[in-house]
């Protein structure tokens, strides 16, 4: 549901141009133009009523992207009436595909959405991998995504990985483009004309076996910490999609472990953190870099 009061306005304004407005996108008021049910001051309105400030106005638009809910735990890091911050373990697909249509987190929020009475939708900001773990924000309206679009709202991430040897060097950027193999449809490699992509690299600690980094992505490439980390010649443990050994951990080793964001709706900076998984914490633990972990955190 939509939901807003209306503010000054410095012409007349229909209830359509009052949406736009708000921040909801043109796709979404083609849909409540063609099946949305709108009020204004509690009365049914059309799209095409004259507004006025002060007028409260809600939007109740049936859902396009309905999830089975199925009861998978979830571990939430953050939540208000805008956005949900999952902590996503390894091995859960982000929402159902063609093949695999359950057990995926739009399933597990569709449940919590369920139990908790919230008519909320299921809209993720950016996507992890199945086999990374970490942190997943999800607007819960379509409007909420729209204003981070709009008002260009960055948000940074930062992951933990753990790469194959030791890494040469306390810093590291890359800024090579990436696109799709040609003969794969899910490998992407470091290719001219592929699109643009920005990955930093803080060595945290090194060891023979492997090592700690921090990664903070400035785009969001499919695969782009996998691909870059094995473009400069380390990939990431666990990793067989693109070089590495999975002797010491059967997934990658990859953890979106931080987020920070201007709220889009409240204005208000927002910070998430989220521990290691037991498999990342494993191989820390066992290399004596404990001391560097809880500094992170």
């Amino acid at each position: 549901m939509i939901h807003f009061t209306v503010g000054p306005l410095s012409r007349p304004t229909s209830l359509l141009g009052a949406l736009r407005h708000f921040g909801v996108s043109s796709t979404l008021r083609r849909r409540i133009k063609r099946n949305g049910v709108c009020t204004v001051n509690g009365q049914i309105a059309s799209t095409t009523q004259f507004v006025y400030e002060g007028d409260i106005v809600c939007v109740d638009l049936p859902q396009v992207n309905s999830f089975s809910p199925e009861p998978i735990p979830l571990s939430i890091a953050y939540e208000d009436d805008y956005l949900l911050v999952v902590d996503k373990p390894a091995g859960l697909l982000m929402h159902p595909t063609a093949a695999v249509r359950q057990g995926t987190l739009a399933n597990a929020v569709a449940y919590y959405y369920e139990q908790s009475r919230q008519h909320c939708s299921y809209h993720p900001m950016h996507r992890l991998d199945k086999n990374t773990s970490g942190l997943c924000m999800i607007a819960k309206e379509p409007q909420v995504q729209s204003q981070f679009d709009k008002k260009e709202t960055a948000y940074k991430r930062l992951y933990m990985a753990l790469t194959e040897g030791r890494f040469p060097s306390p810093f590291a950027t890359v800024r090579s483009p990436i696109g799709r193999c040609p003969d794969s449809i899910i490998t992407r490699q470091v290719m001219a004309g592929g699109k643009p992509a920005h990955t930093d690299f803080t060595c945290l600690a090194t060891g023979d076996a492997y090592s700690l980094v921090s990664v903070c992505l400035h785009t969001g490439r499919t695969h782009q910490i996998r691909v870059h980390s094995a473009y400069l010649g380390y990939p990431l443990v666990g990793d067989d999609l693109y070089g590495g050994s999975r002797v010491l951990m059967t997934r990658q080793a990859l953890h979106a472990y931080a987020m920070q964001f201007v709220h889009p709706m409240t204005g208000q900076l927002i910070s998430v953190n989220s521990p290691l998984p037991a498999d990342m914490a494993r191989l820390v633990s066992q290399a004596g870099w404990n001391y560097i972990y809880a500094r992170l955190h």
